[in-house]
């Protein structure tokens, strides 16, 4: 998931250098213009140059979100299909929307969207479902929408696969908190309206131009540009926030729990191995409560047994170590061994 993120952050900011290039070269269609009166540039003006490069930042802007939220929602699917045994174990609206969701793509099949989707493994893949009990799921199926990604579509979209209440749960995520604390007063009781305007907005100008609706106001570069701001922060709290819930499957299924023994210096754990393997790949899976986000990975920087770093402990060696985390921890907070 973090490769998607990465993706959309770089488009954004190569979009912002884009439209500071487009600007420079506005100077030069002037004096251009200035100086051939009688040839085309007389209809292709600079006023209509602007309207035309504003339509594709627009466009750009939402596609690549758009793109984004989609790649989220396959991701986390398929995270979860893998790490599930059972179609039955699956999240519960994952389940309750399985059947609907394929029956709708293979209505859709002639969609150019879903060109590349071969019916027979559509029906394949749901009697396994049904019938085998396969955790592996039509993720097509769910990735379809046919609206806009406004944050009230953003929330019906998720809630289809267990992920509910994101235009609420989304504002107690940084960076958008932080955000939202320094911008916009009380933000917790603020209306989606008003917390979300930079995207509700892009979605209304991209329907426009889409529409072909004539003359768009367009933004100008300070403000547009603190649109893409606010995209780049709303998609790292969302991706915060759909990774929240990818690690709480896994601490649901993990049974691997630490016991703590010390916490020293919010960094160092100390803890019983009960006969597991650690080693300096291994992970720690964290648990915070009325904390955002609620569970958190921590790697491993050293190892101790009786005050000697080591490299790893030995199976089904009962052993009590201490291991030095790159995230602060707290007494409060539950642990689980993540290994292999």
């Amino acid at each position: 998931m973090n490769k998607i993120l990465s993706e959309f952050q770089n488009e954004m900011e190569l979009l912002k250098f884009y439209i500071d290039f487009q600007n420079e070269s506005y100077k030069n269609q002037s004096k251009l213009e200035k100086a051939n009166p009688n040839s085309i540039l007389k209809s292709l003006t600079v006023s209509k140059i602007k309207q035309f490069d504003f339509n594709s930042h627009i466009i750009s802007i939402y596609g690549a979100y758009e793109y984004f939220v989609e790649q989220m929602l396959v991701k986390y699917l398929s995270e979860i299909c893998s790490i599930t045994n059972s179609y039955d174990l699956l999240p519960e609206e994952i389940q309750k929307n399985n059947i609907n969701k394929t029956l709708e793509i293979i209505k859709q099949l002639d969609y150019r969207k879903n060109r590349n989707i071969k019916v027979e493994k559509v029906i394949e893949i749901l009697h396994k479902n049904i019938n085998e009990k396969s955790s592996t799921i039509n993720i097509n199926a769910f990735k379809n929408h046919s609206a806009n990604f406004r944050i009230s579509v953003v929330d019906t979209y998720f809630a289809e696969i267990g992920i509910k209440n994101i235009s609420s749960l989304i504002r107690q995520y940084e960076p958008l908190k932080g955000y939202l604390k320094n911008n916009i007063s009380d933000y917790s009781s603020k209306k989606s309206s008003i917390i979300f305007q930079p995207l509700e907005h892009i979605c209304d100008l991209r329907n426009d131009i889409a529409h072909g609706v004539s003359n768009i106001q367009l933004i100008n570069k300070t403000i547009l540009f603190e649109y893409i701001d606010f995209m780049k922060i709303y998609t790292i709290a969302l991706f915060e926030l759909i990774n929240d819930n990818y690690l709480m499957r896994i601490y649901e299924q993990n049974n691997d729990e630490i016991e703590a023994i010390k916490i020293f210096n919010n960094q160092i754990l100390c803890f019983n191995t009960k006969g597991k393997r650690v080693d300096k790949t291994s992970k720690i899976l964290v648990k915070s409560e009325n904390h955002f986000p609620n569970f958190y990975l921590t790697g491993i920087k050293d190892i101790q047994k009786n005050n000697i770093s080591i490299d790893r402990t030995e199976l089904d060696e009962k052993t009590e170590i201490g291991v030095m985390l790159d995230k602060k921890i707290k007494s409060t907070m539950n642990f689980k061994l993540l290994t292999g």
